[in-house]
Formats: C-alpha cells, structure tokens, sequence
C-alpha cells in the first residue's frame, strides 16, 4: 500500500511511538486499574455476604448488626472492632506522665548541682538554677493539669456509656469502686483484659481471622451463654460439617467487617447496641493476665508438664474440648476429623504400632496432633481442617492437658 520506502519508515517510526505511548498509558494507568478492580470484587463480595447474614445471622444478630438481648451479641458495635472510646484521653495521660518522669530527673539533677558542697555553683550559676527549676516546675504543674482534665475526661466518656454497660459493655465494670477509677493503673489494667473484644477471649490474631475462625467452628458451648439462641451458633463451613463454601465464609466475613468505621465511632453507636458479647466464649470473665500459650514443641510440653507437676482433669478437658475450642462440630461421628470416641484406643493400638510413631507414648502422640497437626494425618481426612495454632496461641499448658485427659477416657 506504501510504495516509497521514506514512507515506510516514517509510517514504521509513527507506529513504533504510537505502541510506546499506548504501552506507557497501559503501564501508568495498570495501579489504579487494578485497585478498581480489588474495590469492584471487595463489593461484590460484601454483598453477597449481605444477603448470607440476612438468610443466616439476622435473625440472632439483629438486621443491623446490634444483636438481640440474651440471644446473641452485636457485631455492628466500636467495641468489636476494638475501638477505645478514651483513647485520646489515655493517651494524654501516658505522655503526660512520661514527661512527669523527665522533668523530675532534670529537677533532681539541677538540686544537686545546687547543694553540691564539695564543687558549690558560682553565683551565677545558683541564680541559673533557680530559674531552671521554676520553669521546671511550671511545666509539672502543666502536665499534672493535663492528667487530671484527662482522667475528668475519660470519667465523664464513661459515665455517658453507662446505658451501655448495662447490656454488656465492659463487664465487672461496676465493681471498681468509684475512687479506684481515677487511678491510672487500675483502669489500665481493667482495660486491657476488657477494652476490646479479642482482648476479652484472648484471641492473638486479628479481628479478620477471629470472624472466619468463629464462622468456620461455630461456638458449640454458646447455648450454655446465650439461653435464647436456639441452640446457639453451629459451625458454618462445610469443612466443619456446616453448610457454607470457603468463599461464602470470607464473603459473609467480608460484610460484617465492613461495619466497621475506624475512627468515627461515636457515642451513640456504643448506646445502639441491643447486646455486648460475653467475656469469653464460655461466659467466664478474665481476672489475671493470661498464661502463655502451651507452644508446639511436644517435648518439651512434657518435659514441662513433668517438671511443674502438670496434672489434667478429664471433667474440665471435656468442657474445653466441646465448648472452649470447638472440637466436637468436627470430631463427632467422624464426619471431618477421627470420630472422638475410641480415640485412646486407636492410639495405643493403631497409631503407635506405626513405624515412624516408634518410642511414643500416648500423651506424646496426642500432644503432637494437637500443636502440629499438619505433621501427620490419619488417611481419609485432611490435615487442614485442623486449626494449626492450638498450641502457639489458643491452649495453654493446663489446657492441653485437660483436653489430653479428656481423650484418654475415650477407649
């Protein structure tokens, strides 16, 4: 069609810039392109999910994430995603008393600079000092001012959730007395076992695989927490025996963290909630620091349990084992995991029999299944059903050796 070959050229060089600029547009634009993209699939994600809670959840949860008295608790609440309401107010007292500290070493340093009988400032230096020390002073003054406008703060915050205390919201809330509230400590302390709600179960994760983990099992022991749940929350995932795809699980996950508003909670979002969650899954309320969890080294569980005199109790293992950590929803009937009766049995006469099992016993076979799942699986059954961090985040030494106890009663 070109005949001249100048024309070719020219045509050839108006072509090759014209796919380097098109290259170029593709290449500047492909970030935001794809950001529109991960939005376009996060909404249709959340909308599925939408229509999930309202066939599946509302009706416990409430249509509007606020939960329903006795029945189950709001997950459309500040407190769930962990919003502080005092925050800024903590915060300012911390600062403040962090400055207190500094000011008062520099104060201490310039007194006995002052008072130093065997190399005695000049005059100069004392009238130095003097004035060093006023504004030193001054500065205190400041920062114990900022305390105490905080702490009147932060009282008057609280007192405006006092409605919402009363469905829940920090429990035990009412048995500090009224002068223990204005100490820091003490209110510090309170708030780190109930200020938010993955404080309040222990839960070491984030709030993203709190609501997936809670999807996937269920809460098998919530009946005996909420008397009104109809029998309370059953495990969702196929995986556990419920109804649900993976998929649907991170969709229906997906809408219920997209109540959350980050930093514009508001007083009246804490009053709307109809019903706070208990402390934890089993109704009890944490009064120490939590122990550390078991870990996943087998050998030296036992090892420990042996030295401290570690001793579990079946009663208790079998609270944990159907209520605490959900295991009944997946090892009843053997429908997803080794059926829980016979489970002793199987591992004294099948289990230790195998080869790569040689010098275990029991406990040190069931320790493993348990904190290193993913090592050995029995055939039929998939180790990832399994939740992989029982041991370095979930069960604490004694815990692990209840559920253990619990297992050997089952022959």
């Amino acid at each position: 069609m070109i005949k001249s070959v100048e024309s070719r050229i020219l045509t050839g060089i108006v072509m090759f810039v014209a796919i380097m600029i098109l290259v170029g547009w593709v290449a500047i634009n492909e970030e935001a392109r794809m950001q529109a993209f991960v939005y376009q699939h996060t909404g249709r994600s959340i909308e599925r999910g939408a229509e999930l809670y309202a066939s599946l959840c509302a009706e416990c949860h409430g249509e509007s994430g606020y939960g329903a008295l006795l029945r189950a608790p709001g997950l459309n609440n500040p407190h769930f995603f962990g919003y502080d309401p005092v925050g800024e107010q903590t915060a300012a007292i911390t600062n403040a008393n962090r400055t207190l500290v500094r000011l008062s070493d520099d104060s201490d340093d310039l007194l006995a600079e002052l008072t130093d009988a065997t190399n005695p400032p000049s005059d100069e230096r004392q009238n130095q000092i003097q004035a060093e020390m006023e504004a030193i002073q001054a500065q205190i003054d400041n920062q114990k001012s900022i305390i105490a406008e905080s702490i009147a703060a932060r009282q008057a915050i609280l007192g405006s959730l006092n409605a919402a205390v009363t469905k829940g919201l920090f429990p035990l809330w009412d048995t500090i007395e009224d002068s223990d509230r204005t100490a820091f400590n003490e209110i510090e302390v309170f708030f780190n076992n109930n200020g938010t709600r993955l404080a309040q179960v222990g839960w070491a994760g984030d709030l993203r695989g709190y609501v997936i983990t809670t999807l996937i099992h269920g809460r098998p022991g919530s009946l005996n927490v909420w008397p009104n749940s109809d029998g309370g929350m059953v495990a969702w995932s196929q995986l556990a025996g419920g109804s649900l795809r993976q998929d649907e699980i991170e969709d229906l996950a997906a809408y219920i963290l997209n109540w959350d508003k980050g930093s514009n909670w508001t007083t009246e979002d804490y009053l709307a909630v109809e019903q706070y969650g208990k402390p934890l899954s089993d109704g009890s309320i944490p009064g120490v620091p939590r122990p550390d969890p078991a870990g996943d080294n087998p050998e030296m569980i036992l090892a420990r349990w042996a030295e401290e005199g570690i001793e579990g109790s079946a009663s208790n293992g079998a609270i944990l084992y159907d209520t605490r950590f959900g295991c009944t929803s997946c090892h009843r009937d053997g429908a997803s995991a080794p059926d829980t009766i016979g489970t002793w049995t199987r591992v004294l006469n099948e289990r230790l029999a195998e080869p790569q099992f040689a010098g275990y016993t029991g406990e040190r076979y069931l320790v493993e299944s348990i904190v290193l799942p993913a090592v050995y699986a029995v055939d039929t059954y998939s180790s990832s059903v399994m939740p992989p961090d029982f041991g370095t985040r979930q069960m604490t030494d004694q815990q692990l050796a209840d559920v253990i106890a619990f297992l050997k009663t089952q022959e």
